[in-house]
């Protein structure tokens, strides 16, 4: 696991907060996160099925040009609202027999976190964590800000 601060630029880090805050940024709503105990959350999706999949890939490419994926097998932005709510211990398993990574890019800071079995990671503005797609962890949502938001990378290293 690598956890990198200040991992793109601060305006283009503002411009995708900002964005993501907007009155035209599409959310969609999932009554669950991992599976049916889970709590609802809004969610958008930059890419899935081997193609781009929103007008706002933009936004998301100089973290990929950062992380310089091989193959993209998957992005999607989360939206939390603070409230009570818990998520499922999970792996972001796209493939059985496929070695693929994860990658967790906060959006914006507030006190919630990723749990992995020895080590919490917290929700930083500018924040990524890298690590093996197949590695357990879970989102510990906010209650300090109204939202906690973001993106997460499924793809093939180089």
């Amino acid at each position: 696991m690598n956890i990198f601060d200040n991992f793109i630029d601060k305006k283009e880090c503002e411009h995708i907060n900002e964005m993501f805050l907007s009155k035209n940024f599409p959310w969609y709503y999932s009554k669950d996160q991992t599976n049916s105990k889970d709590t609802s959350f809004m969610f958008h999706i930059f890419y899935r099925e081997n193609q781009v999949n929103t007008h706002h890939y933009d936004l998301i490419e100089p973290i990929l040009n950062k992380l310089n994926p091989k193959k993209i097998l998957h992005i999607r932005a989360n939206l939390c609202f603070k409230r009570p709510s818990k998520c499922d211990w999970h792996v972001d398993k796209w493939s059985q027999d496929l070695k693929h990574t994860t990658a967790i890019y906060y959006v914006n800071t507030n006190n919630g976190y990723t749990e992995f079995k020895n080590k919490k990671v917290k929700c930083k503005k500018n924040r990524i964590v890298v690590f093996d797609a197949f590695k357990k962890h879970k989102a510990q949502i906010q209650t300090d800000k109204d939202v906690r938001m973001v993106i997460n990378f499924n793809y093939e290293l180089n």
